[in-house]
């Protein structure tokens, strides 16, 4: 709600998303978003990240000196592997609303950096929002042939099945 105030549309993505549907068994201190705006508000961004007392590091991302949080916008399009986001998930609190990842596409993500970098962490966040949520198997099945991960994609089945 916050970033909207300023001019600024974007989504939540990455490991962050993976503590909001693991219901924190996961700790991200980082805070992806994308912009999905057609424009690349970098005044907006900074307005309201300077409002919250964050300041752009050297780096690109903002941080502020007593919140261990550190938050990065990257420019669009929102993508998940080869293909752009289609659904976008909103979540409501008593802070305001927050648009992220869908189980389905955060779980996509994740698998994205286990497929391409084989990153075991990635795999593990993975099968925790599966654990967690309802999520369109079909969906990641689909995606996953897309990408040429069949065999990734049954060892990630394999192991969702044993929990």
């Amino acid at each position: 709600s916050h970033l909207r105030k300023h001019g600024v549309d974007a989504v939540l993505t990455g490991g962050a998303c993976v503590t909001v549907y693991s219901r924190n068994k996961y700790q991200s201190l980082d805070l992806d978003f994308v912009t999905i705006a057609a424009e690349y508000n970098i005044k907006g961004i900074q307005d309201a990240m300077q409002e919250l007392g964050f300041e752009k590091a050297a780096e690109g991302f903002f941080a502020r000196k007593d919140c261990d949080f550190i938050i990065e916008f990257i420019p669009p399009p929102l993508a998940v592997g080869s293909e752009p986001v289609k659904k976008i998930a909103t979540v409501r609190t008593k802070y305001g609303s927050l648009k992220l990842l869908s189980p389905t596409d955060c779980i996509k993500d994740r698998l994205a950096a286990y497929y391409h970098w084989d990153d075991p962490q990635s795999l593990e966040q993975a099968l925790m929002v599966a654990k967690r949520c309802r999520i369109d198997l079909r969906e990641i099945e689909r995606w996953s042939k897309v990408e040429g991960k069949e065999e990734k994609f049954t060892e990630f089945l394999r192991l969702k099945q044993k929990r």
